[in-house]
């Protein structure tokens, strides 16, 4: 029985953690390549940290709000939490301002106004303007003396129990990153930087890759007792185990099993490719797999153009290969019929032997990908312009709309 969503979802907290984990990724890529020494942790020593030899580089808190109405004034719950994590930190070890970068990373807002507002990273603000702790101290000690708000009475005790030189300090480590993607937008940030890291036009392929490995990676951290952090040195690792199955000449042929629109279907029903198949009496469900072959070599091809994966002129040379292995068996069977008399039947029959060896034999490779999809769809792509056919007078016989 379908059950009806209630006010007890977990789901914002899963979207929580799984931000946690897919922020983590993200931010590792500034890494790779440049300090191998570093380590990721999540849930270890906040939600997400980055280590060297021990020591905390980054402790991040993040907050994520599907709906993104969470605004980060001076009385904000996902504020004062993070301050009480963070305070309570900088009292048992106050070299820890000194020494480490402090991030809330939000998917809310903060108003420009606020102790958050002020608290940006330097480079966030117009001309004129500049991050300013002092004054975001006086704001967030104005809240925390007035109180009023009980759920949140042991964070802005932990905040005033430190002496107002360390608030300053501990404030002007934090750097409020509001504003940030959702979860779901978060493959665009770690595509964007896989870019420089990828072949080109490859950024997607090799995030897909890299989350395949990092979700799995993640729960073996998880799990471990204390739970482990993950070096970059592995992340280094997987972006090269991944770029060599992308190099140029390991092209991926994603459209396989991708199956075409239905207006797709109809509108090829008058194509010459078809008329070829039907005028040597291949019928029935043949030739709907022809167009479906047909459509996924065509936006295979597409693809691989659009993505700059393929050279000047390769296609055309493929297309020529395939051409030169239908010549031969063509006129084999041109020369079987021979001049004389013979059956409209039998012409039919030996096309159909013909276009029988493309369905079932014919398997020439593009580069690395050998798919029967991509030889079978690229012979109708062929049969479509005639430049290769099945019945033996294919030119004559197909080049009216009618058959």
């Amino acid at each position: 029985m379908a059950t009806s969503p209630t006010n007890f979802s977990a789901a914002p907290s899963a979207a929580g953690y799984l931000y946690q984990a897919r922020l983590a990724l993200a931010l590792c890529l500034k890494y790779v390549n440049t300090d191998a020494s570093v380590e990721v942790g999540i849930e270890r020593l906040d939600d997400v940290s980055f280590e060297a030899n021990g020591t905390a580089l980054e402790l991040l808190q993040a907050k994520h709000h599907i709906n993104r109405v969470a605004s980060l004034t001076d009385k904000s719950v996902d504020l004062w939490k993070t301050l009480r994590v963070w305070s309570e930190a900088a009292a048992k070890d106050p070299t820890l301002p000194a020494r480490t970068r402090l991030a809330l990373v939000t998917t809310g807002s903060a108003p420009d106004d606020s102790a958050a507002g002020k608290l940006r990273p330097a480079g966030a603000y117009p001309a004129g303007e500049m991050r300013d702790p002092k004054a975001a101290t006086a704001l967030l000690e104005a809240v925390a003396e007035a109180g009023g708000n009980q759920e949140l009475k042991a964070a802005y005790a932990a905040f005033l129990a430190l002496g107002p030189t360390m608030r300053i300090s501990l404030l002007s480590s934090i750097e409020i990153l509001d504003n940030q993607p959702l979860v779901t937008d978060l493959g665009e940030v770690i595509e964007k930087d896989l870019r420089l890291l990828a072949p080109r036009g490859q950024a997607t392929v090799a995030r897909e890759r890299l989350e395949g490995w990092w979700w799995p990676r993640v729960c073996k951290a998880f799990i471990a007792s204390p739970a482990e952090s993950i070096a970059v040195l592995e992340i280094e690792a997987k972006l090269d185990d991944i770029r060599d199955g992308l190099k140029r000449d390991a092209l991926v042929a994603d459209q396989e099993h991708v199956d075409p629109p239905i207006d797709e279907i109809a509108d090829y029903e008058g194509r010459p490719f078809v008329r070829q198949l039907k005028v040597v009496g291949v019928g029935g469900n043949r030739v709907e797999y022809a167009k479906r072959d047909y459509y996924r070599a065509f936006t295979q091809r597409s693809k691989w153009v659009r993505e700059h994966l393929v050279f000047d002129g390769e296609i055309a040379r493929y297309e020529q290969t395939l051409i030169e292995e239908w010549q031969p068996r063509f006129q084999q069977m041109r020369d079987k019929i021979g001049d004389g008399e013979i059956t409209d039947t039998a012409r039919r029959q030996a096309g159909q032997e013909l276009y029988s060896w493309v369905e079932a034999d014919a398997r020439f490779p593009f580069r690395t990908v050998s798919h029967r999809f991509l030889t079978v769809g690229s012979y109708h792509i062929l049969a479509n312009d005639l430049r290769v056919g099945w019945h033996p007078d294919y030119e004559m016989t197909c080049s009216d709309e009618e058959v």
